[in-house]
């Protein structure tokens, strides 16, 4: 098993149970919830090992086009369409099993069409140590969900890869603005600067005003990148001062993975099988 699949599985609870002594000759029957529960978590792993030997079917020609928009080779390409399928199920059974074990209902289907949000959101923590704010795995999650319908398809996880673990400066530039500017408006407001620095830096809400310092960095902030003097960033407002200064590039939460976990993540790639 390669090592990006390892690290994900290690990510699942062990399903043990611990037996009860019953006294000679008398007959105790499990509670009928435990027996659906037990039964609900041998359909998970049952499906999602299954799932994990199914060699998928790649079209050529889905190959082909990706290759053409992204700048993955077309063995990246290949492995990354296998290590899609494995990430689903894994990632899928654990969301299958939060959900079961909050609800009455027993939920034994697992989604294997792409990434929903709380998957997406543990993919990023695990895979990349992306471990921000919500406001902004959402806004990743937006850029990656290309058509709009609530879930990251294998071409767009590809595609949007392709920004985050070989974007060119100017690519990476439009990606970080893009999930800053929270309206997509355009701009990057005081307001939205403000809500981004807010989630990120305040921990403490019980101090007498949190806010004011937040208010303060956003006014240095804006004395920094505001070229125009606008109060407000366009794109050349953040292209200019991010290609003066790299470090803004994420001035306004995390929305990258480190060039050591890219490279790490890229390597992985050509082991899997």
């Amino acid at each position: 098993m390669d090592a990006v699949t390892q690290k994900a599985m290690i990510k699942k609870s062990n399903l043990k149970s611990a037996g009860t002594k019953v006294p000679r000759g008398s007959k105790q029957w499990p509670p009928a919830k435990s027996v659906t529960s037990k039964r609900n978590q041998s359909s998970e792993i049952r499906s999602t090992k299954l799932m994990l030997k199914v060699k998928p079917i790649i079209p050529p020609n889905f190959v082909e086009n990706l290759f053409k928009q992204t700048r993955f080779t077309k063995k990246e390409i290949v492995g990354l369409c296998k290590l899609f399928k494995k990430l689903v199920a894994i990632y899928g059974a654990e969301s299958t099993s939060s959900v079961a074990a909050m609800s009455s209902v027993v939920l034994i289907t697992i989604p294997t069409q792409g990434f929903d949000r709380l998957m997406f959101r543990e993919f990023l923590q695990n895979e990349f140590g992306i471990t921000t704010e919500e406001i902004l795995t959402d806004r990743i999650f937006c850029f990656f969900d290309q058509r709009n319908d609530g879930v990251i398809h294998e071409d767009e996880w590809i595609t949007g890869l392709s920004v985050l673990l070989k974007g060119t400066q100017d690519e990476r530039i439009k990606y970080t603005f893009t999930i800053y500017d929270l309206n997509n408006d355009g701009f990057i407001t005081k307001e939205e600067i403000f809500s981004l620095l807010r989630n990120c830096l305040v921990k403490h809400p019980q101090d007498e005003d949190p806010d004011e310092g937040v208010r303060e960095l956003v006014d240095i902030v804006l004395r920094k990148m505001d070229c125009d003097n606008d109060t407000k960033l366009s794109f050349e407002d953040f292209s200019t001062s991010v290609n003066k200064q790299s470090l803004l590039l994420e001035a306004f939460g995390q929305c990258l993975p480190s060039r050591e976990i890219s490279e790490s993540f890229l390597n992985s790639i050509s082991s899997v099988q």
